[in-house]
């Protein structure tokens, strides 16, 4: 245990009794229909209207200041606001001058029974009457500072969409309502990698038409990493069929040293006839190839360069095929990304695609799901001129940090001429006026907020002087509408630093019983400081996440409720701890869920923390490459210490496409790099794509009594990579699935001392054996003679709901007979704050309704 520990533990429960002194609190009141001028120290308005409470938090914070300064020891005092709206433009500022103390702390409490509402805004109410079907038009008052700037438009508690091309898909949001970059007139086969061919049996088909009969040299640009596998080249292992003819044996296979496609193969002549003919690439003997592009070519001499290919000499004929354009294919694990070295500041168009108005409007920006770096995050970039004849669009901004290639989703936004849907808006700043397609039902008193402000309370401490500030407790608020803004912490991989409530070198600080509706950014972010606690929160309708906590320590986050989020950037979570400094942090309770990525994600945290009974349903439906609860940890020496216990994980998706076509990577609980000493105990993971766990390459992981249940490829990732793996251990789990092309588990190579696995149940489907995607050993006895599982079993594990995610086990059960110990999930979610959302498992409908091209 760390040193601080004990003085953190004081300090979360310091804060926990922040109010409960025995001593009854002096009180004040706020109110919208009170004055600044009166002494805040009735609830309403006297009869005579002489005195009153106050109309703001900002005076309620200056008249508490001036007691403290008049009174060494004033005891507790509460602010009680009144119900109703109060409009901010800018946030309220808190110094370690309004601190509290333990036995005296500082309280701002809704009034009993009432809802007040901190708005990051103005309410617009002055429009002129459209014609039907046309924008209603606001003038948009004096700004007090400039032109009008905002990303955000709320009606009648909703998030309207600025106008864009084209239009979102409400009854598909994340997979419909896209383009997608085309290719560039030199790349027409590159820049997207079909990988995962690496079994016996797996095959891609294709169909060529060619010009001309002749003998035809087989091109194969490709990568391949199977030397640690104990394979030097994959010459032989796979082959060619033309039609009904018998497979040719493919040849010129080097293994590259990568899965990246760096290398033409002269793999194989064939003698051909004019026409279409129907090409399939078989892998016959196993072993993995990474392609993306194939190219056909009767002049013998020619050979490829790298990707920008010369014409044949002396009028030879050239077919070229992106690997991704395969008519069938089969092979459990096949993944189609964009893996390209594309440029980061150009995309190019198909015919017809751009919109003369995207260039000439102002501030028009092209949203794109880039798939140069993992498929983790979404770009936002401004458009900077266009090259008509290439139809390629030229893009920029501090956000232009990945390659960009051919088949990612995009839509451009922004642009007063896509204003063409209900609920679309578009702001001429120049002009100073507000357009707005309204929906049905909109009228003279529905409520038009444009905000502001990001933050809405901004509590900051001094460093330099070792003042935090410390003991205020903030309860029963709704905070709502605010802003966001571009780049910044949030760009590429980062995971932003701002929050509608900012902390900053604050101790002992509570959140608790407060509402977060549609705002800019996180709802509650901590950076630095120790000992908050956020709890018994709702966080909906986000730009970003729930709780973002930086390089802060001894903080509880309990028994939320945080969904729909990043409706400004994807790269979010519910909650999520990042750097350093984090540690010892508790995460419990909450319910997380409908996140584009994370749930819970650690980001080269701190040790100690601790992550027990939450409920994640719904994770990574906008980037692949995600887990439900995720670790990063880069630091190959570092021992975390954390437990991950007793959480529900369910349908973790890592969705990503390809011109229109899936690609998913996830796990429901995901050991990201060089994560090392965690322990994975009592968790219930199911319907993630990749399986309910990966550890990648880390050491000293224990990942014991969980239940593993239905992975569509896997039921966990034993990656060991970079060889970096050791003392592993996967101890007394039940394993159960359904899906028919599954495994239990895939690995990298599992040498002495990576991992121990043993006294797991195992059930897969239709009463067969196990299966594994392992090198040497993919049967049950295979895996089995490596020294793995002696002590398992395979049977029924006989849970008490079949086919649902409760996992509850029935008396009896042959996994108790192995160690197995009850997983108390009665006790997962908020014991408060409980969601009673009606929520539709994201793996069902992913996965259960997409018409895939594989047989």
């Amino acid at each position: 245990m760390n040193r601080s520990a004990p003085f953190l533990l004081a300090l979360g429960l310091l804060a926990g009794r922040a109010g409960s002194t025995g001593e009854p609190p002096r009180i004040l009141y706020v109110s919208p229909a009170g004055r600044d001028a009166w002494s805040g120290r009735i609830p309403a308005p006297n009869r005579d209207r002489t005195d009153g409470p106050f109309a703001s938090l900002a005076r309620a914070r200056d008249v508490i200041r001036q007691i403290k300064a008049e009174e060494s020891q004033p005891g507790p005092i509460t602010v009680q606001i009144r119900g109703g709206q109060y409009y901010l433009d800018r946030p309220i500022q808190f110094g370690p001058e309004d601190s509290g103390t333990a036995a005296g702390p500082v309280s701002y409490v809704a009034y009993p029974g009432e809802t007040p509402e901190l708005i990051g805004g103005r309410r617009l109410t002055e429009y002129r009457t459209p014609a039907p079907g046309s924008p209603v038009v606001f003038h948009l008052p004096d700004s007090g500072g400039g032109p009008w700037q905002f990303r955000s438009l709320f009606v009648d508690g909703r998030r309207e969409v600025r106008a864009r091309y084209p239009n979102v898909d409400p009854a598909d949001p994340f997979r419909k309502g896209f383009l997608y970059a085309a290719a560039g007139p030199d790349r027409v086969a590159f820049g997207v990698t079909v990988s995962g061919i690496h079994n016996a049996g797996d095959w891609l088909e294709y169909r060529v038409t060619l010009p001309v009969d002749g003998s035809y040299v087989l091109w194969l640009h490709y990568g391949a990493r199977n030397e640690p596998y104990g394979l030097a080249s994959m010459d032989g292992r796979c082959a060619i069929q033309v039609d009904a003819r018998g497979p040719v044996p493919l040849g010129d296979l080097a293994d590259t040293g990568g899965w990246s496609p760096v290398r033409w193969s002269r793999a194989a002549t064939l003698r051909l006839t004019a026409g279409e003919h129907l090409l399939r690439w078989q892998n016959q003997k196993g072993g993995g190839l990474a392609l993306d592009a194939l190219a056909l070519c009767d002049e013998p001499a020619w050979s490829p360069g790298d990707t920008a290919l010369p014409p044949p000499d002396r009028g030879g004929h050239l077919v070229l095929r992106s690997a991704k354009d395969f008519v069938r294919s089969h092979g459990r694990q096949i993944t189609v990304s964009g893996a390209g070295a594309g440029p980061r500041d150009a995309i190019w168009c198909g015919p017809g695609e751009v919109h003369p108005a995207w260039l000439s409007t102002p501030g028009a920006e092209v949203h794109i799901f880039q798939s140069g770096d993992c498929r983790a995050y979404s770009e936002i970039l401004s458009i900077e001129g266009y090259d008509p004849k290439e139809r390629r669009l030229l893009l920029g901004g501090p956000e232009a940090r990945s390659a960009l290639n051919p088949g990612d989703r995009y839509y451009v936004e922004n642009v007063r001429e896509e204003l063409d849907a209900p609920g679309e808006w578009y702001l001429d700043s120049g002009a100073g006026t507000l357009a707005y397609l309204p929906r049905p039902g909109f009228g003279p008193r529905s409520e038009v907020i444009v905000p502001q402000t990001n933050r809405l309370l901004q509590l900051e401490g001094w460093p330099s002087a070792g003042a935090p500030v410390r003991y205020l407790r903030f309860a029963g608020l709704t905070f709502r509408d605010t802003d966001w803004a571009r780049g910044g912490a949030s760009a590429g991989y980062g995971v932003g630093d701002d929050g509608a409530v900012y902390l900053r070198d604050a101790e002992a600080c509570v959140v608790e019983d407060c509402r977060f509706l549609d705002l800019g950014a996180y709802a509650v972010c901590v950076t630095r400081g120790r000992g908050n606690t956020i709890r018994s929160c709702e966080v909906a309708h986000a730009g970003g996440g729930g709780v973002l906590i930086l390089g802060s320590s001894g903080n509880r986050v309990t028994d939320n409720h945080i969904h729909d989020l990043g409706e400004a950037y994807q790269h979010v979570g519910g909650i999520v701890l990042a750097g350093g400094g984090a540690s010892g942090n508790t995460l419990a309770h909450n319910a997380i869920h409908d996140s584009p990525r994370y749930g819970i994600s650690l980001k080269e945290p701190g040790g100690h923390n601790l992550v027990e009974f939450n409920r994640i349903q719904n994770t990574g439906l906008a980037t692949s490459d995600s887990g439900g609860i995720e670790v990063t940890q880069h630091d190959r020496a570092f021992r975390s210490g954390t437990i991950i216990r007793d959480n529900l994980v369910a349908d973790t998706v890592g969705y990503s496409s390809t011109s229109g076509t899936p690609t998913y990577l996830s796990w429901g609980i995901y050991l990201d790099s060089f994560a090392s000493g965690y322990e994975v105990e009592g968790n219930v993971v199911c319907r993630s794509w990749n399986g309910g766990i990966m550890l990648q390459g880390g050491r000293d992981n224990r990942v014991e009594g969980n239940l593993f249940m239905d992975g569509q490829v896997s039921q966990g990732t034993l990656a060991n990579f970079n060889q970096q793996s050791a003392g592993l251990q996967v101890m007394g789990n039940v394993i159960a699935y359904s899906s028919p092309g599954a495994v239990a588990f895939d690995t990298g190579t599992l040498g002495p001392g990576v991992v121990r696995i043993d006294r797991n149940l195992y059930f897969p489907p239709r009463g067969a054996l196990p299966t594994f995607g392992a090198a040497g050993a993919t049967t049950w006895a295979e895996w089995r003679r490596q020294g793995r599982d002696l002590g398992s079993a395979v049977a029924d594990p006989r849970f008490r709901h079949p086919g649902a995610e409760e996992g509850a086990l029935l008396p009896g059960s042959p996994a108790f007979r192995l160690g197995f110990k009850p997983i108390p999930l009665e006790q997962v979610g908020p014991r408060t704050r409980r969601c009673t959302c009606r929520i539709r498992p994201a793996g069902r409908v992913f996965w259960g309704t997409e018409k895939k091209t594989r047989d």
